[in-house]
């Protein structure tokens, strides 16, 4: 377990300070105090914050180089007036305190300067997924608190399923890489320096599959991922639970899930207790959720969807007219905050229409939208970019005052965490003055950061086959350039089989094998650069270009074989099996490491267990093709009836119409069209 002292000596290493600053500034050592008379309210946040950007706090007696004032008001605006060695930072909360002061070290070679900004939201944050096998470390959460302090962002969630002890309950998380309490009170100890509320979010209906599939909990599982309702079992688990909440965090506020519950009630309790609505299940459950979190003081919010298609009487949570009534009030619970999620939808006018929807339950209110970390082994920038400028400007225009973004980790945390960093820029610039610009994004990058917007949009090129890596870096703002359906070639290519590739009809290989190749000339040059790159990057940045590198082989291998095979090009075979085949299993080698490298700073080491394995298969499987296309040549088998199968297209045109995403998600469904995750 790591603590505050130990992170302040560490900080400056883990930010890149050297790109942001220069050394010169570093070796200075600038000296800063705190005027205002809110030195312990601020002095130790304040401390670890000037460390990170390479200046020392000081008492006002040891004449420091600047001098700070802090003044908090009522009005909901940031104010940084600079005279000379003097600043003042006007602001409303301790968070923005933060915001004004990194506005202040951004600007602090200019003699005089002074910048206001409105207050757009009354909360800003991100969620930070805890579920997905990836479980960040204490220092990780750490490392993002001061992230998003140097934006003025006042609330982290962090996605707990059953990564959260509770007592009494060993097999809770058991090899998981739950959290104790202590290390929840620590980071929630550390936030509050920086202003920042940190949000726990649990599950108490649904998403609890790895959990119940374990035999100490087959009494607790209705169907499917959902709980068994109106057991005492469960009641007390979930009371547990909550206790526990209440125990590590001290903002009062909880998350309690309750999403995608489409079978409530359909299984071991219709056995039980007959069918029942869905409707009023929820309704029950909720209340009784409403009464635990009130006997210890805590705020309740919960996902919308399932709330909002039953008080609607919708099949589909996106598909409710705009007119649309509530059913029944014998339905509603006012007291909960309902949190609208929406990752999918284009143009300002949908979001502001399900806003509005939202708002005619009478609940409190906060939106969700998605980074898109979660597309495979890259993120997908573009269409996270464009849709979030679409639902931020609904907000502001509907006053919805509560909004974070969401860094998803499905099937595996297969992509870094660290690519979060634009989209937490996007959402933190947001919340502060006029719709931020491309110029703007872009100083704030590199200042907070230390690193270079568009060298992370570039890893969208990954997956978006509009993406021309040879044009102007701008195309990521293009609607004919951006992922619109977060189709993800890189995960297919990366996973599907050399001799059976269940995808080789839905990508150009050859076309796709062209941009990964250019690709990793783009990666090289940022590797090698005059201006360097600080050690996080080097090692994101180094497994991207060994990613595209296996890429720009594997993407048509499937392909190239199938074809020499049926032409009788037995040298050309010969070529594929020793050249490509085998440089794959061995880029596949190092490519694991990379992760591996990643992985381990930014996570605990559970969960990366089934990263290993499935890279690993990578590498396996290209040799096994290669042994099966030599023992073909060598006469020791007559043919080799896997490419002798006719490929189809998994989906059709006709599948995919209506579809928010074509990609395609899940590794146990892409490597394999056999049986590899059930009887």
């Amino acid at each position: 377990m790591t603590g505050l002292g130990t992170l302040r000596e560490d900080i400056g290493h883990s930010f890149g300070i050297g790109v942001l600053l220069g050394k010169e500034s570093m070796m200075e050592k600038k000296r800063i105090s705190l005027a205002g008379g809110e030195e312990n309210i601020l002095g130790e946040g304040a401390r670890i914050f000037l460390k990170q950007y390479g200046y020392e706090w000081t008492e006002k007696e040891n004449k420091p180089d600047w001098l700070v004032t802090e003044k908090f008001v009522k009005e909901k605006k940031l104010k940084v007036k600079k005279r000379g060695r003097e600043c003042v930072i006007f602001c409303q909360e301790k968070a923005h305190f933060y915001r004004g002061l990194s506005l202040f070290l951004q600007n602090i070679s200019k003699e005089e300067f002074e910048i206001e900004e409105k207050v757009n939201f009354h909360s800003n944050g991100m969620m930070m997924d805890c579920s997905r096998n990836g479980v960040p470390t204490v220092d990780t959460i750490k490392q993002y608190v001061v992230r998003m302090a140097s934006l003025g962002m006042n609330r982290l969630y962090l996605y707990m399923e059953d990564t959260l002890e509770i007592q009494g309950y060993p097999f809770w998380g058991y090899l998981r890489g739950r959290y104790s309490k202590e290390e929840m009170q620590e980071c929630d100890g550390f936030a509050s320096l920086f202003g920042i509320t940190l949000v726990p979010c649990i599950q108490t209906l649904a998403h609890l599959r790895t959990a119940l599939h374990l035999p100490a909990f087959a009494d607790y599982k209705d169907i499917d991922d959902i709980l068994l309702l109106e057991e005492e079992k469960t009641k007390a688990l979930l009371s547990g639970l909550i206790k526990t909440v209440s125990e590590c965090f001290s903002g009062g506020i909880v998350h309690l899930g309750m999403d995608e519950a489409a079978h409530l009630g359909r299984g071991k309790y219709m056995d039980l207790h007959g069918p029942e609505k869905g409707a009023k299940l929820m309704k029950k459950h909720l209340e009784w959720l409403m009464e635990e979190c009130q006997k210890r003081g805590l705020e309740a919010m919960i996902w919308s969807d399932m709330y909002l298609r039953l008080n609607f009487g919708a099949e589909d949570y996106y598909g409710i007219d705009k007119d649309a009534l509530p059913e029944g009030e014998e339905n509603l619970s006012k007291e909960v905050g309902l949190c609208y999620w929406d990752y999918y939808n284009e143009g300002k006018e949908f979001y502001k229409n399900y806003i509005r929807l939202h708002q005619r339950l009478g609940n409190p209110l906060l939106f969700a939208g998605g980074a898109w970390t979660w597309n495979g082994v890259a993120p997908c920038v573009s269409r996270a970019m464009k849709i979030s400028y679409d639902a931020l400007d609904a907000c502001m225009e509907t006053g919805t005052e509560d909004v974070f973004v969401t860094a998803w980790m499905d099937n595996g945390a297969e992509t870094p965490l660290q690519t979060v960093l634009p989209l937490l820029l996007l959402y933190g610039e947001y919340g502060f003055g006029e719709r931020p610009d491309r110029e703007r994004l872009e100083e704030r990058f590199a200042f907070c950061f230390g690193k270079g917007l568009e060298q992370y949009r570039l890893l969208d090129a990954f997956d978006n086959p509009g993406y021309e890596v040879c044009c102007a870096p701008d195309t990521c703002d293009n609607p004919m350039y951006y992922n619109k359906y977060s189709v993800n070639p890189s995960k297919t290519f990366l996973y599907q089989d050399n001799l059976m590739g269940l995808f080789e009809k839905m990508y150009d290989g050859e076309k796709m094998g062209g941009q990964y190749s250019l690709l990793g000339k783009e990666l090289d040059a940022i590797l090698s650069g005059q201006d360097g790159l600080e050690e996080e990057d080097k090692g994101l940045f180094g497994y991207y270009h060994v990613l595209a590198e296996l890429l720009s082989i594997k993407a048509g291998v499937g392909g190239r074989i199938r074809e020499a095979y049926r032409n009788g090009n037995r040298e050309r075979l010969k070529e594929l099996a020793e050249n490509d085949l085998k440089k794959i299993a061995a880029l596949a080698q190092g490519l694991n490491r990379r992760r591996e490298e990643i992985w381990m700073k930014e996570y605990k080491p559970f969960g990366y267990e089934v990263l290993d394995i499935r890279l690993a298969g990578v590498g396996q499987r290209a040799l096994s093709a290669a042994h099966r296309v030599q023992l073909f040549l060598s006469g020791s088998i007559p043919r080799i009836p896997e490419l002798e199968e006719e490929i189809l297209p998994y989906k059709t045109k006709e599948m995919l119409e209506g579809d928010f995403q074509h990609g395609f998600y899940l590794w146990e469904r892409i490597v394999t069209a056999g049986n590899i995750d059930g009887v």
